[in-house]
């Protein structure tokens, strides 16, 4: 998962900038002086075993408090939105709505659900190049238009869903998907079926 120390540090900056903790921040959380954790990011040190062991154990233990605050306002939406992880698709939790609309997925939370994706929203998932992205942190979001994503559920005549996933985790290499799903008049959608990938690098782009 990690392939370098510097991956590890670059982590560790990212998730550092992320939630505005101090290099000295950092420092404490680790045991070690700001100083270093300032070699480390400038490329002038390079962490030992030790150190590289305490990264990282804090970043899996941010990672895990990620997580369960995802699932936590997931739960509590008012819209309808979903969080699976990994490359199983495994199915972490779902939002009032959700459940109202799709009541057997309730029922396979903390399940692989990979066998019930369906249409445009499974060639998303299998497809090897989106996936290898969304573990590098390429990918900003992606919109799939079409019919049922899931084959346990099912969309009025003459709509077309949309679902919005963003991928989040602070872990290199994880796969976390946040989804929104909403259903649009099928004539008043932008599209009638597809894939619609957001590259950070676009949207960091000036308009």
């Amino acid at each position: 998962m990690l392939q370098t120390c510097s991956d590890l540090v670059d982590q560790l900056k990212a998730y550092r900038l992320k939630v505005g903790l101090t290099q000295g921040d950092i420092g404490w959380k680790l045991g070690f002086a700001s100083t270093t954790v300032s070699r480390w990011e400038r490329g002038v040190a390079t962490p030992d075993l030790r150190a590289i062991g305490a990264i990282v154990d804090f970043l899996r233990r941010a990672n895990a408090q990620t997580e369960q605050f995802l699932i936590r306002s997931i739960q509590n939406a008012r819209d309808s939105r979903n969080l699976w992880e990994g490359r199983d698709v495994r199915y972490l939790a779902g939002s009032p709505q959700e459940f109202r609309e799709s009541p057997e997925m309730r029922a396979v939370v903390g399940s692989n659900i990979r066998g019930f994706l369906s249409g445009p929203y499974r060639d998303c998932i299998e497809d090897q190049a989106i996936v290898a992205s969304f573990s590098a942190g390429e990918i900003a979001s992606i919109d799939v238009y079409g019919g049922t994503a899931l084959s346990m559920t099912s969309i009025p005549e003459g709509f077309v869903q949309m679902k919005r996933l963003s991928f989040c985790a602070d872990m290199p290499g994880v796969i976390r998907g946040d989804t929104h799903s909403i259903l649009i008049p099928a004539a008043e959608a932008a599209r009638s079926e597809g894939v619609v990938i957001h590259s950070w690098d676009l949207l960091s782009r000036p308009v």
